[in-house]
């Protein structure tokens, strides 16, 4: 663990190299009022602890929505149950594609409580997380 945390400094101290911030779900918050005060580099975040569970949160007025993006095969059964997700929980959806890559837009349209919430519910139901998994904050 010592030689892993020495790499991870050693790349710190190397221009134009960024680490990603690590956060579990208590750390969502923290990172959606920064979001919403627009102090973050585009208009919406992601966490993402693995290559299948990338949520994303766009900024909509002073709300979120919740969005997913199947970049690869083994995403479109989650894209699938995200919008299953959505249709069961009464939120409006729309499916988009970003150069053809199957994009999901769940139309949330809530709080940052709220959003957090729903983001823990769906961690957990549909991707098996829970309160300790670590997440990268992306982009």
């Amino acid at each position: 663990m010592n030689i892993f945390r020495s790499i991870l400094n050693s790349l710190k101290s190397i221009p134009n190299v960024k680490i990603a911030k690590q956060i579990t779900m208590s750390g969502l918050h923290e990172q959606l009022v920064l979001l919403n005060e627009d102090k973050t580099e585009f208009d919406f975040i992601g966490i993402n602890s693995n290559k299948d569970d990338c949520l994303y949160f766009r900024k909509v007025s002073s709300n979120f929505n919740i969005e997913f993006e199947a970049i690869g095969n083994s995403q479109i059964l989650y894209f699938e149950k995200i919008k299953n997700f959505a249709i069961r929980n009464n939120y409006s959806h729309t499916e988009e594609t970003n150069n053809g890559i199957p994009y999901l837009i769940v139309k949330t349209n809530t709080n940052t409580e709220q959003t957090i919430l729903l983001a823990r519910q769906i961690q957990n139901e549909i991707f098996g997380n829970n309160e300790n998994t670590v997440y990268d904050i992306v982009p």
